[in-house]
């Protein structure tokens, strides 16, 4: 998933610099070390809920004119899928159950559909 995410990103919208950063639309979560780049997905832990991850991430992305398509969780963690009104610009965000006190987050950008 985190190999998806990071190809996604790479494929679409806003370009950065660095082509192992994440697009320019997506923060990076607070609190977490910055996210590792792992094939075509970004990749932290947090230890953090589901919850409280892809409630961040519904509120963040919003303001540049991402919006939630869909969203789920539970027991197993959770996701969050998510892009603009052109679908230039879309993002699945991933949370793992929790382990050993965290979990881990995938952030997948999508090409244009």
């Amino acid at each position: 998933m985190v190999a998806v995410l990071a190809m996604l990103v790479g494929a679409c919208g806003s370009p950065s610099a660095d082509p192992k950063a994440m697009p320019s639309w997506i923060a990076a979560y607070p609190g977490s070390a910055p996210p590792e780049r792992i094939g075509s997905a970004f990749v932290f832990q947090t230890k953090d809920s589901a919850e409280q991850v892809l409630d961040f991430y519904e509120r963040q992305l919003a303001p540049n004119g991402v919006y939630k398509k869909a969203r789920g969780g539970g027991q197993y963690g959770g996701f969050l899928s998510a892009a603009d009104d052109s679908q230039t610009r879309n993002v699945m965000i991933e949370v793992g159950p929790p382990s050993k006190g965290s979990a881990a987050v995938s952030i997948t950008v999508a090409p244009k559909k």
